[in-house]
């Protein structure tokens, strides 16, 4: 079990918690966990296929059933009830990062390890721990997201259980892409390795493919600074194989990233369009926007450039 007082002291200074708010609406009187489940089910759906508006509206309402919920049901009911708010939370903090919301990310990845912990499930604990990576990232502390990631790897690498095998898997693909934005080449190929292990422990069970791991190598290659073998492995990747729009967007984020750093910016406007294709609102968050802005700056007078950038709110309409 990973000691939740050195995780949360992660936290300290940030303040009281910001959670995603919902108007007050009737509980039902008979809590179905089952039915709450279908709901995350039809949530994450939105959030894989990157309707980010929709999932938006629809996410703070279950959260506060799930709550609700919890608060309702026998103590012997309650670990079940923390599984799932615990991946509520990480899915809001998913939804937060997409957005830029840095702050909130954080927060609802904090309760996510909160919940989990009483979920009696290492692979929820496991799911929820991975998910305060980005905020912590996006605070400058990369490295110690990779320590609080290798410490909970350490804890499953063992185990033989396909779902705490997958989640060593996705654990190390995270971790690699930490260690790598902190400059650690080593540790982060290393990593890479470590989910390539688990993926073939698996056997065809759930958890990373060879393609997810050769989508995450792209990332980690271009924060080494290693951007032709990034865009080497982006080439080779079918999109087709990703699991979803969300997948196949970040693929092609991360192939723009790495040709800008190369100077090929008609490949780069490429991967953007491709961005697009994928999941139409991934090509206007925050992140991918900034990407527009830079080859916007470099190429103001690439074909299609321009408009692309005014249908993603990069320049007024």
């Amino acid at each position: 079990m990973v000691d939740r007082r050195h995780l949360l002291a992660f936290g300290a200074g940030l303040g009281a918690a910001t959670f995603l708010a919902a108007p007050a609406h009737a509980v039902p009187a008979t809590v179905d966990l089952n039915t709450l489940r279908r709901r995350l089910s039809a949530r994450r759906a939105e959030f894989s296929t990157a309707q980010y508006a929709d999932l938006a509206a629809r996410l703070p309402a279950l959260r506060q059933d799930v709550l609700a919920a919890r608060r309702s049901l026998p103590n012997a009911r309650h670990q079940p009830a923390n599984a799932l708010l615990a991946r509520v939370e990480v899915l809001s903090s998913e939804l937060a990062v997409k957005a830029g919301r840095d702050e909130s990310a954080w927060s609802h990845a904090r309760a996510a390890v909160a919940a989990a912990e009483d979920s009696g499930s290492p692979s929820v604990l496991a799911e929820a721990i991975r998910i305060c990576a980005t905020p912590l990232r996006r605070q400058g502390r990369a490295g110690e997201a990779v320590l609080l990631l290798k410490n909970t790897i350490n804890r499953l690498i063992s185990e033989s259980e396909p779902v705490n095998v997958a989640a060593v898997g996705e654990l190390a693909l995270t971790a690699a892409y930490s260690a790598a934005l902190a400059g650690r080449e080593t540790e982060a190929l290393v990593l890479v390795e470590t989910a390539a292990d688990a993926a073939g422990r698996l056997k065809g069970a759930s958890g990373p493919t060879v393609h997810q791991i050769a989508l995450y190598e792209v990332g980690v290659n271009h924060l080494l600074g290693f951007d032709a073998t990034a865009v080497r492995i982006a080439q080779r990747i079918d999109p087709r194989l990703l699991p979803a729009g969300e997948r196949r967007a970040r693929l092609a984020t991360d192939a723009a990233r790495a040709l800008l750093a190369l100077g090929d910016h008609d490949q780069a406007f490429v991967s953007l369009l491709a961005v697009e294709d994928a999941a139409q609102e991934e090509a206007s968050r925050p992140s991918v926007r900034a990407l527009t802005g830079t080859l916007l700056e470099r190429r103001p007078r690439l074909a299609g450039l321009g408009a692309f950038a005014a249908r993603t709110g990069v320049v007024p309409v």
